[in-house]
């Protein structure tokens, strides 16, 4: 119930907020910004007014011989820019701010802002953060940055069969299926210098993925194929249990 009321509270200022940017200046925003952030929490308040913002600049952008789009910009970089060092440590607001870069074309900003945030995160976070960072290539930017992230991930990270799970959907989703396979085919048949570690369990959800990957996409073939390897798996590692 508590978190209902708090919704409904920011609703309640976000119209207010909405109010003062297109009525009000910068200094009478702020202001409401401030007294929005004494009884919501600050974060949520920064994130809201920088999607209102955001959707500023997509709407100049989208209006013909707009003269607004470089006003609108300018104010929505300098309030995503306040955001994140604000709440320099939350992902979020990184991450918000990746996206906003990457709507708007300006990938070599987003790499220099991914940099920035790694400095101000926790460790612990980082790895979080690059995956998101890397979908983002896949969606909105270059499917081939997306891939060089993943595979920097992964060679760091044998263990995370998360991160190799997501790589795949993206590469399913912008329908290249035989990066995909090259994907379950390196840890079903790895080589020397890449090597995954996962264990039984995570295997049998692999190949189970792996075969509905095929099932939607693949054919009879490629669908046996899977089954081939399956098997294959379950031999070898009976064999090296039994020993």
């Amino acid at each position: 119930r508590l978190s209902f009321i708090n919704h409904l509270q920011l609703n309640v200022w976000t119209a207010l907020l909405t109010l003062e940017l297109k009525y009000g200046n910068d200094k009478s925003l702020q202001l409401t910004i401030d007294r929005a952030c004494q009884h919501n929490n600050p974060k949520q308040v920064y994130m809201r007014v920088c999607e209102l913002l955001d959707k500023e600049v997509d709407a100049a952008a989208s209006s013909i011989g707009s003269t607004d789009l470089d006003s609108a910009t300018s104010r929505a970089d300098s309030m995503f820019t306040k955001m994140c060092k604000k709440f320099k440590s939350k992902k979020s607001v990184w991450l918000a701010h990746f996206r906003y870069l990457f709507k708007g074309s300006r990938h070599d900003e987003a790499h220099k802002l991914l940099k920035r945030s790694l400095q101000s995160l926790p460790t612990y976070k980082h790895v979080e953060v690059m995956s998101k960072f890397a979908q983002l290539e896949f969606e909105l930017g270059s499917p081939e940055r997306g891939r060089t992230i993943y595979n920097g991930l992964l060679e760091k990270h044998p263990k995370r069969m998360d991160l190799l799970f997501v790589n795949i959907d993206k590469e399913v989703k912008i329908g290249d299926i035989s990066k995909a396979r090259a994907l379950f085919e390196s840890v079903v048949n790895p080589t020397d210098k890449k090597k995954f570690h996962f264990s039984d369990k995570q295997m049998k959800s692999l190949f189970k993925k792996w075969y509905r990957v095929e099932d939607e996409h693949g054919d009879a073939e490629s669908q046996e194929h899977v089954k081939d390897e399956a098997r294959k798996f379950v031999a070898n590692s009976t064999a090296r249990k039994m020993h």
